[in-house]
């Protein structure tokens, strides 16, 4: 079966930003960029460094793991009968080769554009809180959201995506064997997708086979760059744990037109502020931020060097005052949290006419 990898523009794109902070590292002098007060690796502890490595994916009690579940939901994960649009599928907003995302700026939606960058699905199994604003609190609600928003399935319901998938006798006797009775139920499609999306996991990175005590997996800037990211750059106030993310909603000021988790929560504090997104396979996954205003990693850091941007709302940043080489370290940092693309098999689907 085919296998899809990374796209190769996105591929030669890391491939340059990598050689590039490789050359530069090697032109500074030795002194360059010393690391505020943060310990070195081999002053960290074996529970320290285990923090910042993902651990086994966990699911819940209400929707445990099983083989069949996830070879269901992928299925259905590529199956435009899901939407009933021949043309739409989740993988069309979430691509395996663009990062698990879409690679645009803005969503696009079933029929027209939506306001909001389309995040990634890598790690989403270890994150607490799901869409930009944290309208949901659990992968299954985000999954059954998404199938039921006007902007992505548009006109569906319910019923009527139970109707479509229980018409393929394939897929009724693949939910009976997932679940151990008969049945297709609105509830189990959203779980056997969930446990499929659980299982877009990073492969192991450079930062990782450093952790783990390979002294030479990454540069000596990037060594330097962590060392900022947990120090003076003050990264690590949201991007903390092992998928680099607090779950948590932050005010950038880079958007003070969208309310963002206010519109959840009701409260003045949340007002244009947005989930943490997870730094693992940052370099797969441009464009940046709610909105994908920031095109690559150099502009990411700029903005939070400059303090972010204030349009009209203020926001929680403060300069950082990064020199040139500083942020050429925190740069090869974040490069080195990105591995091989998690790929996954386009799977077989089940014949049926599409009703």
């Amino acid at each position: 079966m085919l296998r899809i990898a990374i796209a190769t523009v996105n591929a030669s794109i890391f491939t340059i930003l990598f050689t590039a902070v490789f050359l530069i590292n090697a032109l500074l002098p030795s002194s360059a960029c010393a690391a505020d007060s943060e310990p070195p690796l081999q002053q960290l502890s074996a529970s320290e460094k285990a923090a910042w490595l993902l651990p086994p994916v966990s699911y819940p009690e209400q929707n445990p793991f099983s083989a069949q579940k996830q070879e269901l939901g992928r299925k259905l994960f590529f199956d435009p009968r899901l939407s009933g649009n021949p043309s739409r599928t989740c993988a069309t907003c979430h691509h395996p080769g663009l990062g698990w995302a879409d690679g645009m700026a803005r969503a696009m939606g079933n029929q027209q554009g939506l306001g909001r960058h389309t995040p990634s699905l890598i790690n989403i199994a270890y994150v607490h809180a799901f869409f930009w604003d944290g309208r949901a609190s659990s992968l299954e609600d985000a999954v059954s959201q998404d199938m039921l928003s006007p902007g992505m399935f548009s006109g569906e319901t319910a019923r009527s995506i139970v109707v479509r998938i229980a018409a393929i006798s394939a897929y009724r006797k693949a939910f009976s064997e997932s679940f151990a009775s008969e049945g297709v139920t609105f509830e189990r499609i959203a779980a056997v997708l969930a446990t499929f999306v659980r299982s877009i996991v990073s492969n192991p990175s450079p930062f990782d086979a450093w952790l783990e005590g390979d002294s030479g997996a990454i540069t000596e800037s990037a060594k330097r760059g962590f060392a900022l990211f947990r120090g003076k750059a003050h990264c690590i106030q949201c991007h903390s744990g092992p998928a680099f993310t607090d779950s948590s909603f932050h005010n950038t000021g880079i958007n003070s037109v969208d309310p963002g988790h206010y519109e959840i929560s009701g409260k003045d504090k949340d007002r244009n502020t947005f989930k943490t997104p997870g730094l693992r396979d940052i370099a797969l996954t441009p464009p940046y931020m709610h909105n994908g205003s920031k095109k690559t990693l150099v502009d990411i850091i700029d903005f939070y060097d400059r303090g972010g941007d204030t349009l009209g709302g203020g926001n929680e940043l403060r300069p950082l005052h990064l020199s040139l080489e500083e942020k050429q370290d925190l740069l090869a940092f974040l490069l080195s949290l990105s591995g091989d693309a998690p790929e996954t098999a386009i799977p077989a689907l089940p014949l049926a006419l599409l009703p």
